[in-house]
């Protein structure tokens, strides 16, 4: 940080010289730039001006539009733009986005050759390819970003993406387990001595994220206070075409948070903990419990640590053999099976956050314990909300009929449901 010829800090790269002159230095890619000047604020706009044209310049020296593609194009923009502002340096999902949406349709094609139609004939044939609009409309926000910094850079003269139409997308009830498929469920899971019982369990006790519950490490939770603290998640990551599972901060800065111990939390907690012992020892040599993502609290049954799609995969099993169960049922009573809707792991979470509201508690206690960013996240649970609102209005009977009332409304039982 350097300063003036009084002392004062004047910001990275710059200084004073004895004479009086302000002098700013920078480097970008190996390239010095040294720079003079008697007014310090003058100084800071050639600075950056400077540093913007070294950059340009190194990006792909000697290309233009016509000679570079869309995809070589992405992979230096996301070298030099966006990788730096992603968490840990970069996100291989934020590239499969791009490259599986727009890459492999249009990736080919050069910069200069690109027209709005092209980018609407791709969009158009990955909602034919049954990509969900909402998927879409986010790869699209990636091609914007791109093709802006192409144009900046003088690789593109116009927007092919600017007027381009992607449907709304489309609102998806949510899946929340009702109280008796909640039953069916847990008790499959205890019939059948599900290796994977206890957690879900817990994630219908705590409305955590399926990565938060597989970071889940026993430092993290506090028996003698009874809080469960969610520090960070499992996620899976691609390198060189490898599938890898990493440890990172949560989704969101709400989502770093503490969950108070429901119902039978410790007790479950305390299973879980004797089961992976006994676990580990009959496995000995052959459990793989990877020492580096710490003391895992949820693992597999061979003691790997428990990714999202493990889960998913285990659930639609868990869905068939309710259903095939069903029909069964239904083949010896001669009845029509019921049938159980495939449940995923964030119904649990959704599930949770219902039967909180479903026993009275408040959308802003709810919302600190799911670790929602936004109020109207936590609210948007309208028909649990909506229920709420009309057993209060059935309670009440003749509205205007006010001679007989034998109770009072309490108010400020009912401030967080409005």
């Amino acid at each position: 940080m350097g300063k003036d010829l009084k002392g004062k800090e004047l910001g990275r790269g710059l200084s004073q010289r004895l004479d009086g002159r302000y002098m700013a230095r920078a480097q970008v890619e190996g390239q010095p730039i040294v720079l003079y000047g008697w007014k310090l604020k003058e100084l800071k706009k050639e600075l950056a001006f400077a540093v913007d044209e070294a950059k340009r310049s190194t990006l792909l020296p000697g290309m233009d539009g016509k000679s570079i593609t869309l995809s070589e194009w992405f992979e230096e923009w996301y070298a030099k733009y966006k990788a730096p502002t992603l968490k840990g340096g970069g996100s291989p999902s934020y590239k499969r986005k791009f490259l599986n949406y727009f890459g492999v349709r249009i990736g080919s094609k050069f910069l200069a050759d690109i027209r709005q139609l092209h980018v609407q004939t791709a969009i158009a044939d990955m909602l034919e390819a049954g990509r969900t609009s909402k998927s879409v409309r986010e790869a699209t926000g990636i091609l914007q970003n791109c093709v802006e910094a192409a144009i900046a850079n003088g690789l593109m003269s116009i927007n092919p993406v600017v007027g381009v139409i992607v449907p709304k997308c489309e609102k998806v009830e949510r899946r929340v387990l009702s109280v008796e498929e909640q039953e069916i469920f847990l008790d499959y899971l205890a019939r059948t001595k599900s290796w994977y019982e206890e957690m879900y369990q817990f994630m219908l006790l705590t409305g955590m994220r399926v990565g938060e519950v597989g970071g889940l490490q026993w430092e993290d939770i506090d028996f003698a206070n009874k809080f469960i603290y969610v520090k960070r998640t499992l996620s899976y990551q691609y390198e060189n075409g490898k599938k890898t599972m990493k440890l990172t901060s949560p989704k969101t800065e709400n989502s770093v948070r503490k969950i108070p111990f429901f119902g039978e939390t410790r007790e479950i907690l305390e299973r879980q903990f004797e089961k992976v012992k006994r676990k580990r020892v009959d496995l000995g040599e052959r459990w793989r419990q990877p020492e580096e993502l710490g003391n895992l609290v949820f693992l597999t049954s061979m003691g790997s640590p428990i990714g999202r799609y493990s889960v998913e995969s285990d659930m639609r099993y868990v869905t068939k053999q309710i259903n095939d169960m069903f029909r069964t049922e239904a083949l010896y009573t001669g009845g029509i099976p019921k049938k159980f809707e495939r449940v995923h792991p964030h119904a649990l979470r959704h599930t949770f956050a219902t039967r909180c509201f479903e026993k009275g508690m408040t959308p802003r206690t709810v919302q600190e314990i799911m670790g929602h960013a936004n109020y109207n996240t936590t609210v948007s649970y309208t028909h649990v909300l909506d229920d709420i609102k009309l057993k209060e209005a059935e309670r009440l009977g003749d509205f205007l009929q006010n001679k007989n009332n034998d109770e009072t409304v309490e108010y400020s039982g009912l401030l967080g449901i409005m």
